[in-house]
């Protein structure tokens, strides 16, 4: 097996490890990703992503999340629980990136006030 965590998907898109396969990276640089790298099906909702023998991970902690499956993958869906239970973590995250998505612009108020100041 082979992977990457974050914006690590860069370095083995660059060595051609990735042309015709599925992976994720953080979702603010899955659309550079996809992007110059057409060959490649990034899924930018993803917490991680299982391709043949490449494994990805969207981010830093979503890199645990890879972790605990490869050990499930490995050691069985028991111990993985184990796992999880001792790092306080989910065994299986629910939902993908989407719900970390920060916008760019804030909501302005509805008060006049506010949203002067906000401007």
């Amino acid at each position: 097996r082979y992977g990457s965590v974050c914006s690590g998907a860069f370095l083995l898109a660059d060595a051609g490890l990735l042309e015709g396969r599925r992976v994720t990276t953080h979702w603010a640089g899955a659309d550079r990703l996809a992007a110059r790298f057409p060959g490649v099906t990034v899924d930018a909702d993803a917490i991680h992503v299982r391709d043949g023998k490449l494994r990805t991970a969207a981010g830093v902690t979503a890199g645990l999340d890879l972790a605990l499956a490869l050990v499930e993958e490995d050691l069985g869906r028991e111990l993985a629980m184990r796992v999880a239970s001792q790092l306080v973590m989910f065994f299986k995250r629910p939902g993908g990136q989407a719900q970390f998505r920060r916008s760019a612009a804030p909501a302005l108020a509805n008060r006049s006030a506010l949203q002067e100041l906000q401007r």
